[in-house]
């Protein structure tokens, strides 16, 4: 319920703020920024937490328009944790495939789909283990440009989303809020 509620509240947001944008063309830019879009939660057992918490992290994105009308974007993020002869880490490396489809005055709403691959360390003190999982998702999505700001991107996607990673698998619904948003400046 209260995912929901951020969810709306997120949306209430972009839409009164709308009025204030200005959509971009990004022909030949790059975006470096924050995306949380390709990371994920994981449903398990506390005998699975410490590969969880590898699961979780976010990255660091470059998003590359090569025509007004197609993108593509890296995604890196990385997570490392050390504590009383317990951690390990975990590692994002993912790709996006982006397509236009509509140009607002406020904003650019676009489709498209994705891939990351998922290694993940994890040291007991007793036993290590180094697995890889992939994820992959289709999404629709909107970027928005605000006035005072034209270089700086802020865009939501939704869509769905299917993660396999060791014995466990993942699929459904995926929707941004204000944890699960990308942000980038575009040179």
């Amino acid at each position: 319920m209260k995912t929901a509620r951020i969810f709306g509240l997120t949306v209430v947001l972009f839409l009164l703020l709308a009025g204030t944008a200005l959509a971009v063309d990004l022909t030949n830019r790059i975006g470096v920024g924050f995306n949380n879009q390709l990371s994920y939660g994981i449903i398990g057992s506390d005998s699975k937490m410490l590969t969880n918490a590898y699961l979780t992290n976010q990255g660091i994105s470059v998003k590359y328009w090569a025509t007004r009308d197609i993108a593509i974007e890296g995604v890196l993020g990385f997570l490392y944790s050390d504590f009383q002869n317990t951690g390990g880490w975990g590692l994002t490396l993912g790709g996006k495939f982006i397509y236009n489809l509509v140009y607002e005055k406020q904003m650019n709403l676009y489709t498209g789909g994705g891939l990351a691959i998922l290694p993940v360390h994890t040291d007991n003190g007793h036993d290590s283990h180094t697995k890889t999982g992939f994820s992959f998702m289709g999404f629709v999505g909107a970027e928005f440009f605000f006035r005072d700001f034209p270089n700086l991107g802020f865009d939501l996607e939704f869509g769905l989303q299917y993660l396999d990673f060791d014995e466990y698998r993942q699929f459904g619904t995926f929707g941004g809020g204000f944890t699960t948003f990308g942000i980038r400046y575009y040179f």
